[in-house]
């Protein structure tokens, strides 16, 4: 699959080349920038469009992150991009009190660009619960949105039709499976059983309303089939679990006439600092879809 994303991306390079900006570099931006009393921390280098956002996976805040500060430089090479951190990640001021929601991360995202001056339409690139994020963001601003680059995302449907994978609770069961049933349960309804105190289930519903992107570019990222989402389940409920996800990550493509997905080798969930070069590869061949489309 790797091969396949080489040569892709072989094809993209003219594309590339011939859409860089001649009106010299734009000024790099870093700093905390106001979303309403509260800052939300930006870094923005490079020239070229579309500007490429990158939103990281749950508890990681991208700005001083080793893998995605060397994933953007690579990126920033080509195309202006920029790394934020969520609320309460990083150089981000806390959320306000309570459950939060991919609709309340999108707003902060936009809010920040804005007042830092960042102009769109944006690609957006989304690892796991921050690609969930990007959905919302791209259902809410439209406008703004060049396309979609969905790094091992989180699906809307994933923690229901995971459980739906699982046998029904049995005696006796192995204990691999009582726990995992037990967490997928109540991180839907719990918004205190993880980090961000995120709502899942209204931010799943939230992403639903993203139903096309017409012909703008969606890139499906996705980890190798070879991962084991839950660790310490036996094989057989593990592989289904696995046929799940990866049946979820191909739902994407749906999502737009001009989608593509590339499936990693061997990398699992964390692709950007497991397999950084396949992400660059993705977020680089999204840039070449934008540049390549149509002006409208």
């Amino acid at each position: 699959m790797h091969t396949m994303l080489i040569a892709k991306l072989l094809s993209c390079a003219a594309i590339l080349a011939s859409a860089t900006i001649a009106a010299g570099q734009e000024k790099p931006v870093d700093g905390r920038f106001d979303v309403g009393g509260r800052s939300i921390r930006l870094s923005c280098t490079g020239s070229g469009g579309p500007t490429v956002v990158i939103d990281a996976g749950m508890g990681t805040a991208p700005v001083e992150d080793p893998g995605w500060r060397g994933i953007a430089d690579q990126v920033a090479a080509v195309a202006r991009t920029c790394l934020y951190d969520r609320a309460g990640l990083g150089g981000s001021d806390p959320a306000p009190a309570g459950p939060r929601t991919s609709r309340d991360a999108a707003r902060d995202l936009h809010a920040a660009l804005s007042a830092a001056g960042e102009k769109g339409p944006y690609l957006l690139v989304g690892h796991s619960i921050g690609g969930l994020h990007s959905q919302v963001f791209a259902a809410q601003y439209p406008a703004d949105t060049a396309g979609l680059v969905l790094v091992s995302t989180t699906h809307p449907d994933q923690f229901s039709k995971w459980l739906a994978q699982l046998p029904a609770p049995a005696p006796g069961e192995e204990k691999a499976v009582t726990d995992a049933r037990a967490f997928l349960l109540s991180v839907q309804a719990d918004p205190a059983r993880n980090d961000e105190r995120l709502d899942m289930r209204a931010s799943a519903a939230q992403a639903h309303l993203l139903t096309s992107l017409g012909s703008k570019p969606v890139i499906v990222a996705t980890h190798s089939p070879r991962f084991r989402m839950v660790p310490g389940l036996s094989e057989p409920i593990a592989v289904k679990l696995e046929d799940a996800t990866q049946r979820m990550q191909r739902e994407y493509l749906s999502l737009s006439t001009n989608a593509h997905q590339n499936i990693a080798e061997r990398a699992g969930h964390g692709l950007p600092h497991e397999a950084p070069q396949f992400v660059v590869d993705n977020i680089l061949q999204g840039v070449a879809a934008v540049r390549g489309r149509p002006a409208r």
